[in-house]
């Protein structure tokens, strides 16, 4: 649940509601809060998924380290976020029930609609399923209104059958996520753009092969080598490395403190 920039009044709820906000799915997918909606604890970040086709507008780094998690994961194939509890009516039911306040305005006193920070879809050999998640700072949950918050949440999803998890940040910040924060990034060139694909044809021959031939040396070594051998600026072989992984073209232990300072020795061509 994020933050609010200025003030909800009702009015702009009908007119979130009327451009489609939480609405539909992959790439169609519209969240109800944007970055530029709302600031947020630490940085905001607006990431392009290629699973999913668009551009994820995430709050704060907790939320982008879940992202990430959960975008690596092969059986999930959909995330959104900022998903919205649309029906304030059930909601406020929820909140009677459980004996707490629903969220309000503080100026306008227009009711809130609750978000969900992330609305992930997993494949599964039954069909595919929903899990839901609340991404917190571990100190937040030291305040009892924030628990109050929560709960209305798990409710609701509970009631739809649908798991609700809690993910915070002292199980989110590790050297797992952090090294898939820096392969998400792939450097000069996008994902996906004519750009990064030329150059990753050209590269990855070398890069290959250099990984067998140098296989002692810290990956981050042979990129720069290549770079320097083709005329390529620095940091070139890097992204295409980056994105290398990023397909799972080139798999690599992701549990280690800084990925860059593997040996070539680490890496290992998969799925290609």
């Amino acid at each position: 649940m994020a933050r609010k920039r200025y003030t909800f009044t009702e009015a702009k709820i009908v007119r979130f509601i009327h451009e489609g906000r939480g609405s539909g799915v992959g790439r169609d997918y519209k969240p109800w809060i944007k970055v530029s909606d709302v600031p947020s604890r630490g940085r905001t970040h607006r990431p392009y998924c290629a699973k999913t086709g668009r551009v994820h507008h995430l709050l704060s780094d907790n939320e982008y380290y879940a992202f990430l998690s959960h975008w690596w994961d092969d059986s999930v194939i959909d995330l959104r976020e900022q998903f919205p509890l649309i029906d304030r009516r059930e909601t406020m039911k929820i909140a009677a029930w459980c004996g707490v306040r629903h969220p309000v305005d503080p100026i306008s006193q227009a009711i809130w609609v609750i978000t969900t920070d992330l609305l992930v879809t997993v494949s599964t050999p039954h069909g595919n399923t929903l899990r839901a998640f609340a991404i917190k700072e571990s100190a937040d949950l030291e305040n009892p209104r924030t628990l109050e918050k929560l709960e209305i949440e798990r409710v609701f999803w509970i009631s739809r059958d649908v798991p609700w998890l809690l993910m915070i940040s002292d199980d989110l910040k590790n050297n797992f996520t952090r090294n898939l924060a820096w392969i998400f990034d792939p450097g000069p060139g996008t994902t996906g753009s004519v750009r990064a694909r030329r150059i990753d044809e050209i590269l990855t021959p070398y890069l290959l092969e250099a990984i067998y031939t140098e296989h002692e040396l810290p990956i981050r070594l042979i990129c720069l080598a290549i770079d320097n051998d083709r005329g390529y600026p620095l940091g070139t072989t890097l992204g295409c490395l980056r994105r290398l992984l990023a397909s799972k073209h080139l798999r690599a232990p992701l549990d280690v403190p800084l990925l860059q300072d593997l040996p070539g020795s680490s890496f290992r061509i998969w799925n290609w």
